[in-house]
């Protein structure tokens, strides 16, 4: 049970898979009736029209979780629903990047107050700052990420399901950790091999933040150092990270989509989605392993982990790179973007 809420963490699980379920086959026959679509196009991997939005299945899961997120949660709760809203607002009428950007940055502010990261060694101003921070990073990275068939949702499940094994289902992170966990089971069935319906911002808005909140809460309420966690959703960070950095590099429009991360240049040399996604569910179940096993050690020790899992996987993304290299097409689309 939770401390405050007396419902069992596996009764909810049920009922949290089974309404993600629910919530987006419905919401698939109502975007289908309304034309709420995703159309093909240069710049995507997807040859079919597809509905989007079903990620507000996994935001309606989360929000459905928060009274066992412990204190903070109402503000938490306040973030999440400005964020997704965002997301759903431009799955429905596509909102200019600048708006977005401006209703993102509000929806971490809560999150940010309610959980700011390490305001003992940063100061309550500075903690909230870093908090902030790495909810937007999060928030847009795992939207950056959400362009192969059940690569963003089975990434966030598997993020989900080490902090339950790390945290403890029975604690506030790892109760936030299974409603993170089963929204995402319940939509993948739509998503995977085939997509039949797509997350939309909504749900990668609503994925990135959830992330960032449980990293943010298992940060505050361990006590000792928590550089191990960042080693969870590492394989976001790494190929949108890099990736990002490449195109600011080459002076291109890094907010107009392009095809240009490595998991799209693995789909464009023939690699399907199913493979491109067990790829990286393969290296975030193995830094899964890496974070527990470093987890109680000291701040160097998590430091040194953390560092040696980066340099691995940017290695990992610049040999792999090569193997895939951007194709004459996907060239087009990044001058074009330039």
């Amino acid at each position: 049970m939770i401390p405050g809420w007396s419902v069992s963490p596996w009764l909810f699980a049920l009922l949290g898979w089974l309404a993600a379920l629910a919530v987006a086959g419905a919401w698939r026959r109502h975007a289908l009736r309304r034309q709420w679509l995703d159309q093909p196009g240069e710049r995507r991997l997807h040859d079919a029209p597809t509905p989007r939005g079903g990620g507000i299945a996994i935001a309606a899961v989360l929000l459905a979780s928060s009274p066992g997120w412990g204190e903070g949660a109402a503000l938490v709760a306040v973030g999440l629903l400005v964020t997704a809203g965002a997301g759903l607002i431009d799955d429905l009428r596509p909102l200019p990047a600048l708006p977005k950007l401006g209703m993102q940055a509000a929806g971490a502010l809560p999150l940010a107050l309610a959980w700011p990261l390490a305001p003992e060694a940063l100061g309550t101003v500075g903690g909230v700052a870093a908090a902030w921070g790495l909810a937007m990073v999060l928030v847009n990275f795992w939207n950056f990420m959400d362009g192969s068939n059940g690569l963003a949702a089975s990434q966030a499940l598997l993020v989900g399901v080490a902090m339950m094994v790390i945290a403890g289902v029975s604690s506030p992170v790892g109760w936030l950790a299974l409603a993170l966990a089963v929204g995402c089971l319940g939509f993948l069935p739509f998503n995977l091999p085939v997509a039949r319906l797509f997350l939309g911002d909504v749900g990668s808005f609503a994925l990135g933040y959830g992330v960032a909140a449980l990293l943010l809460m298992a940060a505050g309420e361990g006590s000792g150092p928590s550089w191990s966690l960042l080693m969870l959703p590492s394989a976001v960070l790494v190929d949108a990270g890099l990736t990002l950095l490449g195109r600011l590099r080459r002076r291109e429009k890094f907010w107009l989509a392009h095809r240009g991360h490595l998991y799209q240049r693995a789909v464009l040399h023939g690699a399907s989605h199913l493979r491109v996604c067990l790829a990286y569910g393969a290296w975030t179940s193995l830094a899964a392993l890496a974070a527990w096993a470093v987890s109680g050690r000291d701040a160097g020790t998590q430091g040194l982990a953390l560092l040696l899992l980066v340099v691995a996987a940017g290695l990992v993304y610049v040999g792999a790179g090569r193997h895939w290299p951007a194709q004459s097409n996907l060239r087009k689309d990044m001058e074009s973007a330039g």
